[in-house]
């Protein structure tokens, strides 16, 4: 799935094993399939359709575009944003590389997650274009279907790309992680949010972050887990984020 036409999804794109790894990455490229067959495709990129996003099939002759590797959505990189501990390590960059050029954006959820899946590899510029892409898909009437009905998947994915992806806000073996990066033009996002049954707010600096809670919450701090019951303040470190001070 998630070719130029018909519907995106994870159902048939690459599947998690018993070992905890999706199987089908390339051990020396690190890439992964989007489905059998698909690196045998002729390897068309989004270049070919001009400004991005677009509905391929509106552009190129369906059977040119069902030969080729042009994509609405990278299942991939959806991969990588849903289950980030279910793949290789060290695959998210040179996934990036292969499937971004390749992604018509013809799904709305698309500019998003891939803004998201950036913003996690450290390319926040990149990832803040896309994200004004998401942001503006209705209001610019990008695709030219908003007369249709507004996209209310890229509404809701442009928040996972400032949780997730800007914030680095996600819950791992029942802890709370931060790992926050910020574009460079952004000195500061302050988020509120429910977590693991708290009210939380979250407030990123350019050099710290604090994290204020209504109640007892674990959250990780380098390698370790530590219980914030009501405030802390988090640095960054080699080992990743850890909390400084807990009040």
């Amino acid at each position: 799935m998630g070719r130029a036409t018909g519907s995106s999804g994870l159902s048939h794109g690459p599947k998690t094993t018993g070992a905890g790894r999706a199987p089908n990455g390339n051990p020396a490229t690190g890439v992964y399939e989007q489905f059998a067959g698909y690196l045998g495709l002729e390897p068309l990129t989004a270049a070919a359709l001009g400004r991005t996003p677009v509905a391929a099939d509106l552009v190129l002759p369906p059977d040119r575009l069902h030969g080729s590797q042009i994509l609405k959505q990278a299942d991939v990189l959806m991969l990588h944003h849903l289950v980030p501990d279910e793949v290789e390590p060290g695959s998210l960059t040179p996934n990036l590389d292969f499937y971004q050029p390749r992604t018509a954006h013809g799904s709305s959820l698309s500019p998003a997650i891939t803004a998201a899946v950036l913003a996690r590899a450290g390319r926040g510029e990149e990832a803040l274009d896309l994200l004004r892409v998401a942001l503006r898909i209705d209001l610019d009437d990008l695709t030219g279907a908003t007369p249709s009905g507004l996209h209310v998947a890229s509404m809701a994915g442009a928040w996972q790309a400032i949780v997730h992806g800007f914030a680095g806000l996600r819950v791992r073996d029942g802890a709370l992680e931060v790992d926050p990066r910020l574009p460079t033009d952004w000195h500061r996002l302050g988020l509120c949010l429910r977590c693991l049954g708290r009210r939380v707010r979250v407030d990123v600096l350019d050099d710290h972050a604090t994290l204020r809670t209504d109640g007892p919450i674990p959250v990780w701090s380098g390698h370790a887990i530590r219980t914030v019951h009501s405030e802390a303040l988090l640095e960054p470190s080699d080992g990743g984020w850890q909390i400084g001070q807990v009040m």
